[in-house]
């Protein structure tokens, strides 16, 4: 081979590999305006929200009220948003291998509604983005190769219900909803488990939380697994577990949580990640990282 031709193939090698470089930087840009177009908009609806002038603890159920009453402390405040970051690791399938992944997610405690997003690492230099959100009673679940190739997206009724619940479900992070919310009621099934529903816009979804015996909440599962019509498993979250709970700015707040859930696609997945910062955005913003 000559010289020239040799050139000439390593040229068109760099053309190749720049000509991809550019189309993954493109759609990362174009992913990420997805993502931050969905956070304006929450924040936008979280900021003409009312919210009650302080947060009350409720009276029953019983497991509910010890549960409110310990994570809050002392904390009276109303609420308007958390933003979480966090770091963990998640596997498709129940015996698949476990890949580290990362990110942030921005949750409304004055109305229903909440954008995650995560990064994992399927293999060196290939990563798959995770982008999904409930806002105003709309809902969206979209996996991509390098922010650009969909391999798993849902943006259709279907995911609504389980996009409720995954909300539901993530409550034990911001534990003054239960004293401020008035979209949530509560009714007693036993003393260590208590039957939680969500009412938004018509739509409502029923969950089990059960607290052990120092009071926590350890686990929320879906009270409704399966679609009626079909038999089928719902897709979304549903079951989440919670343990490794620290007092961060007054509130007792699960730093390990456990989800298991089921893709649009019916792949099983589970998600294990640990809360590295979180803020509470009220009157006056704090923020506390924890290591």
């Amino acid at each position: 081979m000559s010289l020239l031709m040799i050139d000439m193939l390593t040229f068109g090698i760099l053309v190749w590999i720049t000509i991809v470089l550019l189309i993954i930087v493109a759609g990362s840009e174009l992913f990420t305006m997805m993502i931050e177009e969905q956070i304006r908009y929450l924040r936008l609806i979280i900021h003409y929200a009312p919210l009650p002038a302080t947060v009350s603890i409720p009276s029953r159920p019983e497991p509910v009220a010890r549960y409110v009453s310990w994570a809050l402390g002392e904390n009276r405040n109303p609420v308007r948003c958390v933003h979480i970051r966090f770091t963990g690791r998640c596997r498709y399938g129940k015996s698949g291998r476990w890949m580290d992944m990362g990110g942030e997610a921005f949750f409304s405690v004055a109305i229903p509604g909440f954008v995650w997003r995560a990064t994992t690492t399927y293999a060196p230099g290939i990563w798959l983005k995770t982008f999904d959100y409930y806002v105003d009673s709309k809902a969206g679940m979209n996996l991509n190769l390098f922010s650009l190739f969909p391999l798993d997206n849902a943006h259709d009724d279907a995911i609504k219900t389980p996009s409720l619940f995954r909300y539901l479900a993530c409550t034990p992070l911001f534990p003054m909803i239960h004293g401020q919310a008035g979209f949530i009621s509560w009714e007693n099934i036993d003393d260590s488990t208590s039957k939680a529903i969500i009412s938004d816009k018509g739509r409502s979804v029923e969950a089990l939380a059960r607290f052990n015996g120092r009071g926590w909440i350890e686990s929320i599962d879906m009270h409704d697994k399966t679609n009626p019509e079909t038999g089928k498993p719902l897709n979304g979250h549903f079951a989440t577990r919670f343990s490794s709970y620290t007092q961060v700015e007054g509130y007792w707040i699960p730093m390990q949580v456990d989800s298991d859930m089921i893709l649009p696609d019916g792949e099983y997945v589970t998600a294990e990640y640990s809360i590295t910062e979180i803020e509470f955005d009220t009157a006056m913003i704090t923020k506390r990282s924890v290591t």
